[in-house]
C-alpha cells in the first residue's frame, strides 16, 4: 500500500507540475485523471490501462464531436452512448467503455459548444497521453512490480521446500537424522494461493500469452495435486514405526527398498528430470514389511499414495519444460 501510494503521489506531482509549466495544457484535470486511471498495481497493468485510456479518450471525443453537430445536452449524451458502445465492441476495445463514456459527458458539459472541434479533441487526447506517459515512466522507474518474476520465484520456493523436506525424510530413513515433522499444509497453501493471485493478475497484462505458452494454469492445478498427495503421503509416513529408519543398505537378499527408491525418484523430479515412472509392483513393499517387521497394510497405503504423487511431480516437470 505504501509503495502504491508513493507511486501515485510522485506521478500526480510530476503531472501537475508539467501541466502548469507548459501553457498548452489548458485543462489540468485531463492528464491528472489519466494518471489516476492508469496507475494500477504494477507497471505491466499500467501499460494496458494507458492504452485503454488513450483509445477511450480518442473514440469518445470523436464520436461526441460528430454527435454534437446534430444534438447537444442529455439527448446528445444518450445518442453518443448508443453509438459508442457498439463501436467499441466492434473495435475490440470494450475495456475503454468507461473512459469513453466519461469523456463524452465531460465534452458535452463545455459551456461554449463551438469549442468542441477537431482541435479540441486532438488536444485533449494529447493531454491524456501526457498523463499516461508520466504514469508509465514512474511505474517503470520507481518500484516496478515484476509480477511474472515473483511468480517464478514462488514456484522455485515451493520446489525448495519440498526438496528440503524430502532430504530430511531420506536422512531419517537412512538412520542419519531425526524424524522430521510433516510440512504444515498452511505453509504450502499460502504460496500456492499467492501464485494463483499472480496468475490471475498477469492474465490482464502483456504476459498473458507467455502464461498460456508456459501452461501456468495447468501447473497451478498440478501444484495443488502435489500438495494434496504430499500431505497424505507424509501423514501415512509419519504413522509408520521407527523400525523403518535403518542405515543405508540393501534389503534382505539384495531386494530393492521401494520407499528409498520412491524418494530418490521424487527428488529427481523436483530437480526437473522427467524419466518415466516404474510400473506399480507391491512385491518390494511386501518384502520391506517382512524385513523391518512393519505391518503390511500401512505400507501398501503409503505405496498407493506415492504413485499419484510421483505422477503429479512428473507431469509438473514436463509442463515446466514448455
Amino acid at each position: 500500500m505504501l509503495r502504491n501510494s508513493l507511486r501515485l503521489g510522485v506521478a500526480a506531482f510530476l503531472t501537475a507540475a508539467l501541466s502548469l509549466w507548459f501553457e498548452r495544457i489548458a485543462f489540468v484535470w485531463y492528464p491528472m485523471l489519466a494518471v489516476i486511471t492508469v496507475m494500477e498495481d504494477g507497471d505491466d497493468l499500467s501499460l494496458q490501462a494507458a492504452r485503454v485510456r488513450v483509445f477511450g479518450t480518442m473514440t469518445g471525443g470523436l464520436v461526441t464531436f460528430l454527435v454534437h453537430t446534430l444534438l447537444d445536452g442529455w439527448a446528445g449524451v444518450l445518442l453518443s452512448l448508443l453509438l459508442l458502445l457498439p463501436l467499441l465492441r466492434w473495435l475490440g476495445w470494450q475495456s475503454a467503455a468507461g473512459t469513453a463514456t466519461l469523456v463524452s459527458l465531460m465534452f458535452l458539459m463545455i459551456p461554449s459548444h463551438v469549442a468542441l472541434n477537431w482541435s479540441y479533441v486532438f488536444n485533449r487526447t494529447l493531454d491524456t497521453a501526457v498523463g499516461c506517459v508520466i504514469a508509465i515512466l514512474v511505474g517503470l522507474l520507481f518500484w516496478p512490480r515484476r509480477g511474472f518474476d515473483r511468480l517464478q520465484r514462488l514456484e522455485e520456493g515451493l520446489r525448495r521446500v519440498y526438496a528440503d523436506q524430502l532430504e530430511r525424510q531420506r536422512r531419517w530413513i537412512g538412520g542419519s537424522g531425526e524424524r522430521p515433522q510433516p510440512l504444515p499444509p498452511a505453509r504450502l497453501s499460502r504460496d500456492l494461493v499467492a501464485m494463483e493471485g499472480l496468475v490471475a493478475q498477469e492474465r490482464r497484462g502483456p504476459h498473458a500469452g507467455r502464461l498460456q505458452r508456459q501452461r501456468w494454469s495447468q501447473r497451478l492445478q498440478l501444484w495443488a495435486s502435489v500438495q494434496h498427495h504430499w500431505v497424505q503421503w507424509e501423514r501415512l509416513l509419519d504413522g509408520l514405526p521407527e523400525l523403518l529408519a535403518t542405515p543405508d543398505e540393501p534389503g534382505v537378499e539384495g531386494r530393492e527398498d521401494p520407499l528409498r527408491t520412491g524418494m530418490a525418484r521424487m527428488a529427481a523430479l523436483l530437480e526437473g528430470h522427467t524419466d518415466p515412472a516404474p510400473p506399480r509392483d507391491p512385491l518390494p513393499w511386501q518384502g520391506l514389511g517382512r524385513d523391518r517387521s512393519i505391518p503390511l497394510l500401512p505400507l501398501l497405503a503409503l505405496a498407493e499414495e506415492q504413485q499419484p504423487l510421483i505422477a503429479s511431480l512428473r507431469t509438473l516437470a514436463l509442463a515446466a519444460r514448455c
